[in-house]
């Protein structure tokens, strides 16, 4: 076997175990893992696949912006190259979003080759990710939105590698053709999930579960808050402390059980939620089937 194949496999197995619990945004709840695969198919077509490193970067891309992975923990495992492309690439997720994006953008045209070829294809995955399965509540607003966001990194970092690029374009082009058609025929966004959850499922109890991503104690103050927050359009609700395994530990959690038909006004409560109490999701069950709602972004 190869070195490069037995490369690649260990870093699959490390990007695997380090996004383990987590899912994509958008309504069909992926896997995580399958974008990382993605960026790295992506990432070798456009390049040929000879550069391992290269390679291992797009695989391991998000690892320490999503997940507890250190920069010095990925460069003590896979070397100081592979660690420079990700960290290149990796946001600081204590600046507010805008922030953020404004950095991204800033920063393109410094970064170095290898990180806009994985940055490229990370956006690529996205707009994808995006086009075909968008987060709750997204509406075409929002969606053109993220999508011009997107052109304006891909414009600030040209260079780097023509046949990654014109795929940029085919996809953005192709998305924003996706995302009108769907609008044209209302579907998508808020309105998409709500009316998928309401007509395959058809219940009437919505399960809200706040949970609790920075596992800390939950208090009664946290208890009135979420009350106060439903109340706001629901006229009545059961909460209850409840207990769940996330990210592998054991944390106290918020349930909340809601009678109503409208799903879309369920979902609308779960982004507020996420604001309120600083969650990255917030997440609903209808009739056993379950959906995380996201107050962010997928870039």
């Amino acid at each position: 076997m190869s070195t490069i194949v037995l490369g690649l496999t260990r870093a699959l197995v490390y990007a695997a175990e380090a996004h383990a619990n987590q899912r994509r945004k958008g309504a069909a709840q992926e896997p995580y893992i399958n974008h990382p695969i993605e960026v790295l198919d992506l990432v070798a077509r456009a390049t040929g696949g000879a550069d391992e490193e290269l390679l291992t970067a797009a695989l391991l891309h998000d690892v320490v912006e999503d997940t507890p992975v250190t920069a010095e923990e990925l460069a003590a495992a896979f070397g100081e190259r592979v660690a420079r492309i990700v960290t290149e690439n990796s946001d600081d997720m204590t600046l507010p979003k805008d922030e953020r994006r404004r950095r991204r953008i800033a920063a393109m045209p410094h970064k170095s080759v290898a990180a806009r070829i994985v940055k490229t294809a990370d956006v690529i995955s996205n707009l994808r990710a995006t086009a075909a399965s968008p987060p709750a509540g997204w509406a075409m607003e929002r969606r053109l939105g993220y999508l011009e966001g997107c052109r304006q990194l891909i414009d600030a970092g040209r260079g780097a590698n023509a046949a990654i690029e014109a795929l940029f374009d085919e996809t953005a082009a192709e998305a924003e053709r996706t995302i009108r058609a769907d609008a044209a025929v209302d579907v998508g966004g808020a309105e998409g999930v709500a009316r998928h959850l309401d007509s395959v499922i058809g219940q009437a109890v919505h399960l809200v579960y706040l949970p609790n991503t920075k596992a800390r104690a939950i208090t009664d103050a946290d208890v009135d808050r979420l009350c106060e927050t439903i109340s706001r359009n629901f006229p009545s609700a059961t909460v209850q402390h409840a207990e769940a395994i996330f990210d592998g530990s054991r944390r106290p959690i918020l349930l909340a059980r809601i009678r109503t038909d409208s799903t879309d006004a369920v979902v609308a409560l779960a982004q507020r939620l996420c604001l309120v109490f600083d969650q990255r999701f917030v997440g609903i069950e209808v009739g056993g089937r379950y959906i995380r709602v996201y107050a962010d972004d997928t870039g």
